[in-house]
């Protein structure tokens, strides 16, 4: 008799895990919208500051590129650190294609073409540039001398 009494036990225990662990399920679970529900965890759960600072280099590195950016932020991440207004970098290379155009190779491992006709000034190896947002959807490289061309990102 007793075997089968533990038996029975085992069974109700083994059907009553998934109905406990429906009902021990976290408010936030219900929330609807899904940047309120990760906001609703988020603030139950904060990331830790490594979670905001790979955010934050995220964001520098998909800086200029044409891709769709979530308008998410870590709790405790700013504006600026989740959508760089502005970026700065070594040049490693100055590259001239045929038709005058330059390309700057950056240290962080971008490269951006200058998109006008004129030359505007000199850039070398070594110079620090800030690439910073434009109008429309624009990027401007700015020269260490304070010239600034328009220029695009490659990769």
């Amino acid at each position: 008799m007793m075997p089968m009494r533990r038996l029975s036990l085992l069974l109700l225990w083994w059907f009553a895990l998934p109905l406990a662990a429906q009902q021990a399920s976290h408010g936030c679970a219900s929330v609807a919208e899904p940047a309120a529900r990760l906001a609703c965890y988020d603030e139950a759960f904060p990331p830790p500051p490594e979670v905001i600072e790979a955010a934050t280099e995220r964001a520098q590195a998909d800086f200029g590129l044409n891709t769709p950016r979530g308008s998410l932020r870590n709790p405790g991440q700013t504006v600026e650190q989740a959508d760089p207004e502005r970026i700065e970098s070594r040049v490693v290379r100055v590259d001239h294609d045929r038709g005058g155009q330059r390309s700057f190779a950056l240290e962080n491992g971008q490269v951006w073409a200058q998109t006008e006709s004129r030359s505007g000034g000199h850039v070398q190896s070594g110079d620090v540039v800030q690439l910073r947002k434009g109008t429309l959807g624009s990027y401007q490289l700015v020269m260490p001398n304070g010239v600034v061309l328009r220029v695009r990102r490659v990769r």
